[in-house]
């Protein structure tokens, strides 16, 4: 049994992508000095197309995703643009957002267990986004959260609807928070770093599970992770983050089978492999990210890039393609230049 289909979805635009995001920038003011966790990011995403985002924790990731949906708190300055299914969202108000949320955009936050409220029955919350966005009475409601209980593998969905989070295993409350995002039937689907936590089988259910369900509604998502390794062969593109930035921007296929920035070979560098000796170190990126309140100049990744040259080091990249136009990168050596690999590890 599948969960039936909401009644109210927004009339989907014909022309253009579902989501245009056009050199967004989000700060926020601290103590410190400006934090700059966005800088200039630019993406299409078109109705069905699943975007993977990946990078190390701070590269900005998480904050991308709200800066999109328009969930962020009140000390953040937001500049550029956000088009949604041909609406400017950037600077639409506090009500046109809300109205957006579910049956617009939905989000699958990363950590289910302080994110669903503790003292609220799994039902409830469930339920709560159907009757204001939806219009359904309770019961109707309630109908329809057993069948999308159901829908995302829950076993015994009206049991369930009566019990508490802290009740549910991690992979259930994930599935539930699955749920809840489906609820409205979205375009547009955020998943952010939605297996953390979570043992390996788990994981491969959950990931196979948003697949299954972004592929039966015709949904479009964005599936945020630090793994390049759980994005290939689940998404149709990728962009690669490091400190704010959009680094390297490919098709998925072209990104693995051509790796041009060298933040992205060390990423790819670091997943396990089978045909490693058991026990075998991984390789692990040196030092760590800079700080982006104030980061230095030129190429965020040269102190920790073993290709790095003096024009990285004074000159900030920006995405350019080298013949394909559909995969940018942003680095002065990339990945298989003949400079890069006679200079680059010896500067």
């Amino acid at each position: 049994m599948t969960a039936p289909s909401a009644t109210v979805r927004p009339e989907l635009h014909a022309d253009g992508p579902l989501l245009d995001v056009a050199d967004l920038h989000t700060t926020f003011s601290t103590a410190a000095g400006t934090l700059h966790a966005v800088g200039g990011v630019s993406l299409q995403l078109a109705r069905g197309q699943t975007l993977g985002i990946v990078g190390e924790s701070g590269s900005g990731k998480t904050i991308l995703t709200r800066s999109i949906m328009g969930l962020l708190p009140a000390d953040a300055k937001v500049s550029g643009s956000v088009r949604f299914n041909g609406r400017e969202t950037v600077d639409a108000s506090e009500a046109d957002r809300r109205a957006l949320w579910g049956p617009g955009i939905a989000l699958v936050f990363q950590d289910p267990m302080t994110s669903l409220n503790p003292v609220m029955r799994v039902g409830t919350q469930v339920i709560e986004g159907m009757r204001v966005h939806l219009g359904l009475s309770r019961s109707e409601a309630r109908t329809r959260a057993v069948a999308l209980l159901r829908s995302v593998g829950i076993p015994e969905p009206q049991r369930r609807m009566r019990q508490y989070p802290h009740e549910l295993s991690g992979g259930m409350r994930q599935r539930v928070m699955i749920a809840i995002a489906l609820a409205c039937d979205p375009l547009l689907l955020l998943a952010d770093e939605p297996t953390t936590a979570l043992d390996v089988t788990v994981q491969a259910q959950i990931l196979d599970l948003l697949a299954s369900v972004q592929r039966g509604r015709s949904m479009a998502m964005i599936l945020v992770t630090h793994d390049l390794g759980v994005v290939a062969g689940r998404t149709d593109a990728v962009a690669v983050m490091y400190a704010g930035r959009i680094v390297e921007y490919a098709p998925t296929r072209t990104l693995f089978a051509n790796v041009r920035m060298p933040y992205t070979e060390a990423l790819l560098r670091s997943i396990p492999r089978l045909d490693q000796p058991s026990h075998a170190r991984l390789a692990a990126i040196p030092s760590r990210a800079p700080t982006l309140i104030e980061p230095p100049p030129g190429c965020a990744f040269a102190p920790r890039c073993p290709y790095a040259q003096e024009q990285c080091r004074t000159e900030t990249p920006v995405l350019r393609s080298d013949g394909d136009p559909d995969h940018t990168f942003a680095c002065w050596f990339p990945v298989g230049a003949v400079s890069t690999r006679t200079n680059g590890a010896s500067s």
